[in-house]
């Protein structure tokens, strides 16, 4: 069992909830992190929404075609063949858990790298 299934487990999160965070969060891991792809997002167009994650405001919501956008299909492709889904749920699971993930990784307004994985889960699910 993985840390992160453990951590999950702590959690008392039920089987599809902890599968669709455990998936999310191993792509990103995939990806470089939570601040490699923040670093990314912020140098473009996403700059705002991003910023609207790690400050005090209300976050900015995402939809399908903004993730779209946001992340190659390459890399959605990724997640879903990952998770055994098709490309619409992936997409529909990042607008779901990513903008919250983001703003639970980065509290006081950065990511931080070395974010407190039970922490940030804890808080994803309540």
């Amino acid at each position: 069992m993985s840390l992160l299934e453990k951590v999950l487990g702590m959690c008392g999160l039920n089987d599809q909830i902890s599968q669709e965070i455990k998936g999310v969060l191993e792509w990103v891991d995939q990806q470089g992190g939570v601040h490699a792809i923040v670093e990314h997002l912020q140098s473009g167009e996403f700059s705002e929404v991003v910023n609207s994650w790690l400050g005090d405001e209300k976050n900015v919501a995402l939809s399908k075609d903004i993730v779209e956008r946001m992340f190659n299909s390459a890399s959605i492709q990724q997640l879903a063949n990952g998770m055994g889904i098709n490309t619409n749920d992936a997409l529909e699971l990042l607008v779901k858990y990513f903008p919250q993930l983001v703003d639970k990784a980065s509290p006081a307004g950065t990511v931080d790298k070395q974010a407190d994985l039970a922490s940030i889960v804890s808080q994803l699910v309540h």
